[in-house]
């Protein structure tokens, strides 16, 4: 039995995109200047992975985009798009931009999450709060005293 499912070009274009972005990183990532002080694991691990993640990922929509026996199922068709969530989402990115050095990245990692919350639909501030608090926090420890790489701490910086 023949299955005449179309080949997506938008899978193959996003599937091709994503291999050429982790050659990019890849090939970035061979120029790190690593001190010597790392034995095996340095700081050039995390592209490398990010690196293979996005070629392996790339390599699956290509495939999934070519093969003809694929399922391919059409997402989103019939409903209109959010453009007021949109919007909330692209000024909270704007603002985080611009108070991610003076205020830190604690504070605008924190509004930008109550502010994609909130496009979502979610009305539970507490509760947003709260999940913002212990995510953004657990990112900026893990980033800065985990990995060694320093985040504007802004206005806290004496505290954190």
């Amino acid at each position: 039995m023949e299955n005449n499912t179309p080949r997506s070009g938008a899978g193959l274009a996003i599937g091709f995109g994503l291999a050429v972005l982790g050659l990019i990183v890849f090939v970035d990532s061979l120029g790190m200047q690593v001190p010597p002080t790392y034995a095996r694991v340095g700081p050039q691990a995390f592209p490398y992975f990010i690196a293979a993640a996005l070629a392996a990922v790339g390599a699956y929509f290509v495939w999934n985009a070519w093969a003809p026996g694929a399922k391919r199922e059409i997402v989103a068709e019939g409903f209109d798009t959010d453009w007021r969530a949109l919007l909330i989402i692209g000024a909270g990115l704007l603002i985080h931009l611009n108070i991610l050095k003076p205020l830190g990245f604690v504070i605008s990692g924190i509004f930008l999450f109550l502010c994609v919350a909130f496009a979502f639909g979610s009305r539970n501030f507490l509760r947003d709060g709260i999940v913002a608090v212990i995510l953004v926090l657990a990112s900026y420890l893990g980033f800065t005293h985990g990995l060694g790489l320093q985040l504007p701490p802004g206005i806290l910086a004496g505290v954190l």
